[in-house]
C-alpha cells in the first residue's frame, strides 16, 4: 500500500518538475527573444498552462504505463 502511494507521489513530483523546467525554458527563450528584438515582453499565461498540462499529463501517464519498476536501478 505504501509502495503504491510512494510511486504515485514520486510520479507526480517528477512530472511537475519536468513541466516546470519546460515552462522555465519557454519563458527564458521568449524573454531573450523580446530582449533582442527590442519589444516589450508580455508573458502569456495560457500558453504556459497548456504546455505544462501536456507535459505533466504525458509524463504522469508514461510513469503509470511503465509501473513502479521504472524507479528501480538495475
Amino acid at each position: 500500500m505504501f509502495q503504491k502511494f510512494k510511486f504515485y507521489l514520486i510520479s507526480l513530483v517528477i512530472s511537475s518538475m519536468l513541466g516546470g523546467i519546460i515552462i522555465g525554458a519557454n519563458f527564458l527563450v521568449h524573454n531573450i527573444y523580446y530582449l533582442v528584438v527590442g519589444k516589450e515582453f508580455h508573458f502569456n499565461m495560457w500558453s504556459s498552462i497548456i504546455i505544462f498540462s501536456i507535459v505533466f499529463i504525458s509524463g504522469f501517464a508514461y510513469m503509470l504505463k511503465k509501473g513502479p519498476d521504472i524507479l528501480v536501478n538495475n
